[in-house]
C-alpha cells in the first residue's frame, strides 16, 4: 500500500492516463483503420483478378441490382446502343505517368432504355490548362466493351473549361444534372482500348499487397507494448526503492551495532584512582609506571585532560565518527523525501 501511494504523483498519474489513451487509440481507431484499408485492398484485388479471368458478358447478366457496381467493379461488360456526343464533360486533376491529363466523360444511351456515363479515355492537358482537340464519339448504333465502375465520393461541383463542364470526381448524379441526361446514378462505365469512341484508355490499378496489413499489426503491437513498458518502469521504480530501503536499513543496523558495545579506552587497562592514573600490567602484580615513577608523561599529565580524553573516546565508541552520523542523517532525509 505504501508503494502504491508513492505512485500517486502528477507525473505517474499523467503517464498512466497517456498510456491508457494511446492503447485505446491503437486498438479502437488506428489498427482497425489500417486493417480496414487492407481488407478493402484485398477485395479490390479479388475484383481485378476476376475481371482479368472472366470474359466480357452482357451488362444485364452482370448487373442485377445497384450494389453490383461496387461488388463487381472492374468486370468487363458489353452494352449495345449509341453515343450522345452533345452530353460530354471532363474529369480534371488526373495524371498518367506523372503527366496531367483530362479524362473525357460521354453519355451512352443503351438499347434497353437506360443511359450510362462512359469514361472514353484521356487526353493530355494543353498549354495554360486548355483542352486540345480530340476525336469525337462516333454516331449510329454500336456495341462497346467497358468495365464497371462505382460512383466516387467527394465534392463534384463542376467548373467550365473551354466551354465544357469539368469535375474533380465522377459523380453520375451531379454530372447527369449538369448534362441534362438521366444517366445511371450508382455507377458508370470505363471504356477499354480498341472500342468505338475510345481515346487513350484510362489506366486500371495493379494487383498489389500494400503496406496496410503491416501498419495495422504495428499499431496492435504498439498498443500492447505501451502498457508493458509502463509496467516495466513501475517495477523498476519499486525495485529501486526497495534497494534504497534495504541499504538504509543495513546502515541503521550497522550504526546500532557500533553504538551498542561498552565504551572502550585505547589504553590496555587505564584506571583512575583519585586524580592520578595508574596502569597495571595484565597478568602480573607489578604496579604501573605511575606508581614507581616510570612513564612520567602519563603520570604527570593533567587529570582533567585525561578525563576529557577518556570521555571523547567513549563517545566515539558509542556513536561512531562524526562523518558516519552525517551520512546516516543524509540517508534518513533522502528516505523521507522519497516517501
Amino acid at each position: 500500500m505504501r508503494n502504491l501511494r508513492r505512485f500517486l504523483t502528477p507525473g505517474w498519474v499523467l503517464g498512466v492516463l497517456a498510456v491508457i489513451v494511446f492503447a485505446w487509440a491503437c486498438f479502437a481507431i488506428l489498427a482497425p483503420w489500417q486493417l480496414g484499408k487492407s481488407g478493402d485492398l484485398d477485395a479490390r484485388n479479388a475484383r481485378l483478378a476476376e475481371s482479368v479471368e472472366a470474359a466480357p458478358a452482357p451488362l444485364a447478366e452482370v448487373v442485377s441490382s445497384p450494389g453490383d457496381y461496387a461488388e463487381r467493379e472492374w468486370r468487363l461488360v458489353t452494352v449495345a446502343g449509341r453515343w450522345q456526343p452533345e452530353a460530354e464533360a471532363l474529369l480534371r486533376l488526373r495524371s498518367v505517368d506523372g503527366e496531367p491529363v483530362y479524362q473525357v466523360l460521354t453519355a451512352f444511351a443503351a438499347d434497353d432504355g437506360r443511359e450510362f456515363l462512359v469514361n472514353r479515355g484521356y487526353i493530355p492537358v494543353g498549354e495554360n490548362n486548355t483542352v486540345p482537340e480530340y476525336e469525337a464519339a462516333p454516331g449510329g448504333n454500336l456495341e462497346i466493351t467497358a468495365r464497371l465502375r462505382a460512383a466516387e465520393d467527394g465534392q463534384a461541383e463542376p467548373v467550365t473549361v473551354d466551354g465544357l463542364p469539368a469535375v474533380r470526381i465522377v459523380d453520375p448524379v451531379v454530372l447527369g444534372e449538369t448534362l441534362g441526361q438521366p444517366v445511371e446514378t450508382v455507377g458508370y462505365l470505363q471504356l477499354s482500348g480498341g472500342q468505338p469512341g475510345a481515346l487513350n484508355p484510362a489506366p486500371i490499378p495493379s494487383i498489389e499487397a500494400g503496406p496496410y496489413l503491416s501498419y495495422g499489426l504495428q499499431w496492435l503491437a504498439f498498443g500492447i507494448l505501451a502498457p508493458a513498458a509502463l509496467g516495466y518502469f513501475a517495477w523498476s521504480e519499486v525495485k529501486a526503492r526497495r534497494r534504497d530501503a534495504e541499504e538504509a536499513a543495513v546502515s541503521d543496523v550497522a550504526a546500532r551495532d557500533a553504538g551498542g558495545g561498552e565504551p572502550r579506552d585505547d589504553s590496555d587497562d587505564d584506571t583512575v584512582t583519585g586524580d592520578t592514573p595508574t596502569r597495571a600490567r595484565a597478568g602480573t602484580g607489578t604496579p604501573g609506571p605511575g606508581a614507581d615513577g616510570a612513564g612520567a608523561d602519563e603520570a604527570g599529565a593533567d587529570p582533567t585532560t585525561n578525563v576529557a580524553i577518556a570521555r571523547e573516546r567513549a563517545m566515539r565508541a558509542r556513536y561512531g565518527q562524526r562523518d558516519d552520523a552525517e551520512k546516516r542523517r543524509a540517508h534518513r532525509r533522502a528516505d523521507r523525501l522519497r516517501s
